[in-house]
């Protein structure tokens, strides 16, 4: 019965995931126009670019991620981005569009991600998690003035112990009725 369950659930979450992609292949020209300006910032900070900071934040920009303790700005953004960017490398990155809503120049995108990257101690880890940005155009250019997100699950070569352990857990639980 649980691994009936089980293959439901990982059944379900696949169909998800194409949903997102497919969901924006129909978008309109402007909703893959803002599309494009998430993945290009994503390109750009993988490939430690930071010339995103002040090409694509807006001078007003807030954001609060989980674990800051407060919002931040876009000095805050530039001044740990660089040393972020030196601390490891972005080996692999997916995005995966959930949504994007345009009214007039304010655009609110939403999606989820899985980045994988290496440390400086060589050690490689998986991480997952969603953000909400805001866009605003001015000028005839978006630019981010707002988000919100978290990383959502972590893995790294630990992970088969906790799998490992979560399995015990499951059968037992399951076993007990």
């Amino acid at each position: 019965m649980f691994k009936r369950i089980l293959s439901i659930a990982a059944a379900s979450l696949v169909l998800c995931g194409f949903t997102g992609a497919a969901a924006a292949q129909g978008w309109s020209a402007e909703q893959q126009e803002i599309w494009a300006f998430e993945q290009q910032q994503w390109k750009m900070s993988a490939a430690k670019d930071l010339s995103w900071i002040d090409t694509m934040v807006h001078p007003n920009m807030r954001f609060w991620e989980t674990g800051s303790p407060m919002p931040r700005d876009k000095a805050s953004l530039s001044h740990w981005a660089r040393f972020e960017s030196d601390s490891g490398t972005v080996l692999q990155q997916e995005l995966f569009p959930i949504s994007a809503t345009i009214t007039g120049n304010i655009a609110v995108v939403q999606y989820h991600y899985r980045v994988a990257s290496e440390n400086l101690k060589k050690e490689r880890e998986i991480v997952t998690g969603h953000y909400t940005d805001v866009l605003v155009k001015e000028n005839g250019r978006w630019m981010f003035i707002a988000w919100a997100g978290a990383r959502t699950r972590r893995t790294d070569r630990r992970a088969g112990r906790w799998r490992g352990l979560l399995r015990v857990a499951s059968a037992r639980l399951f076993s007990r009725g």
